[in-house]
């Protein structure tokens, strides 16, 4: 399995065209949802091993301040054990997050793409719309970056600023490739000429664009001291 997910994503990165117009047929629910989900466990992994850095790191070293000797050998294995039951509650909780948040936003990008490419003359399905917007998940996997930013911002490497410049910078290519990538979707799975695919998709764009602004404006500057 995890073979073909990482042949479907390096497909999705490197031969867009060649992936959507050979895209697996069958129900949405199954593979394309499959996919959608693993992309979205994938960055709760990496967001869970930053909180872990963060926040359970420091945690543990305060503890064992006053840890000597052979009592360090008698405390490893509980603070261990500790260490694995965080990640595991952490990624729990953020996997659940995430998925539902990937399901939800993807789901409504591809409604959107069908709507859109049926009023300028579609013939495609409803369902496979919403299979080819679950396989385009797979550039939100650039989201590692700025996750990853976290961790040098919180060591003091990175000011608040410059990391919602990267963070603006990164997303902002996401949307771009995201509209490529729904284009191509909507041009295979609804027979549309290139100029009504792009169309298409310029309102599932600014769905993501809307998006990526009230992340900047709202959300970033409310955990900037989780972040620095």
């Amino acid at each position: 399995m995890f073979k073909w997910y990482l042949d479907t994503v390096w497909k999705i990165w490197v031969q867009p065209i060649l992936f959507y117009s050979r895209m697996p047929a069958g129900d949405w629910a199954d593979e394309p949802l499959t996919f959608c989900g693993t992309c979205a466990w994938i960055l709760a992994f990496f967001l869970t091993i930053v909180v872990f850095v963060n926040q359970l790191i420091p945690i543990g070293t305060t503890l064992l301040v006053q840890v000597h000797g052979l009592k360090i050998i008698y405390a490893a294995p509980v603070m261990a054990v500790l260490a694995f039951m965080f990640f595991v509650i952490v990624i729990s909780i953020l996997g659940g997050v995430f998925m539902a948040l990937f399901f939800s936003l993807f789901y409504a990008l591809g409604v959107l793409l069908y709507l859109t490419g049926r009023w300028l003359g579609g013939k495609g399905e409803f369902f496979h719309s919403i299979q080819a917007a679950f396989y385009a998940s797979a550039v939100l996997l650039i989201g590692i970056l700025p996750i990853i930013m976290i961790i040098f911002s919180k060591q003091g490497i990175l000011s608040f600023t410059n990391f919602k410049i990267g963070y603006n910078m990164v997303y902002s290519f996401a949307v771009l490739y995201l509209y490529g990538l729904l284009a191509i979707a909507a041009r295979k799975t609804q027979g549309l000429p290139r100029w009504k695919a792009f169309v298409a998709a310029l309102l599932p764009a600014l769905l993501l664009i809307l998006i990526g602004l009230a992340v900047n404006q709202v959300i970033l500057p409310r955990i900037a001291n989780w972040i620095i």
